[in-house]
């Protein structure tokens, strides 16, 4: 008996060296990044996988750490990563419930959010009630507003949700949804799938749904995500030293990168 508490003793010690030893150990020079389709921000298809996915890239370059993306469902991708199967996922915007579930990088880009619609479709709005009268088609695990959300919710907005932008365009180009709020990287979206002159039926409101900030997002559940979020950080203060925001976004127009005001 006490030569097999001996040894069980013996066992559970070397578990616990092998674990200890196997955590100090973790590759910290490679990480996976998880995302969705978002062209031609992040772009599966292009070899930088796109402007978003390059400046993260970039970022943690400056500090000896090679990304890998993996592209997946929206919905899954944030999934994952709050569990902790992954570290990280691009690019988000800030919600209660996001910041309750992940740690969040300094601001990547600044977006405008605005809706698009067929001329043929007369849209006036001051206030998101205004909308009511109109069918609004939405894409699932998208941050549009707390407010539109709230509405969406209490079915004081008639809202189509889906799991993918390119259903929505389908939909709006059909006459099936008359609005679908998103951001200039719209343009592009439709580009691939219609012709010129049949996205001269589109136009977009001028007044904005929202401005958003959006992050890099890493799991509050995975042992080495703030290392990589404060890692992420360093290598993006270095890069904003080197370069300008239109080396990345070629029609950003002068604009500066963007600061959060706490």
């Amino acid at each position: 008996m006490i030569n097999y508490l001996k040894f069980c003793f013996f066992s559970t010690c070397l578990c616990l060296f092998t674990s200890t030893v196997a955590a100090e150990n973790d590759d910290l020079s490679s990480m996976v990044i998880v995302t969705g389709p978002y062209p031609p921000a992040i772009n599966e298809e292009n070899e930088d996988k796109g402007y978003v996915s390059r400046l993260i890239s970039d970022a943690f370059s400056l500090e000896g750490i090679k990304v890998t993306f993996i592209f997946v469902p929206w919905a899954r991708g944030l999934r994952m990563v709050r569990l902790g199967h992954e570290a990280c996922i691009m690019y988000y915007g800030k919600t209660p419930d996001r910041v309750k579930s992940f740690i969040f990088s300094e601001p990547l880009f600044e977006e405008e959010w605005l809706f698009f619609h067929l001329k043929s479709t007369p849209v006036k709005w001051q206030k998101l009630t205004d909308l009511s009268r109109y069918i609004i088609g939405a894409t699932l695990s998208y941050t549009y507003s707390e407010e539109f959300h709230k509405l969406a919710d209490e079915k004081e907005l008639s809202v189509h949700w889906v799991a993918r932008d390119k259903q929505n365009w389908k939909m709006l180009m059909a006459g099936k949804i008359d609005l679908f709020p998103s951001v200039k990287t719209g343009w592009y979206q439709l580009r691939e799938i219609y012709s010129e002159a049949a996205i001269k039926q589109i136009t977009t409101h001028p007044k904005p749904l929202k401005t958003q900030l959006n992050y890099l997002l890493c799991s509050r559940e995975h042992p080495n995500a703030e290392y990589f979020r404060d890692k992420f950080n360093q290598g993006f203060a270095k890069l904003k030293k080197l370069r300008p925001i239109s080396y990345y976004i070629p029609d950003s127009n002068g604009e500066t990168w963007p600061v959060e005001i706490n």
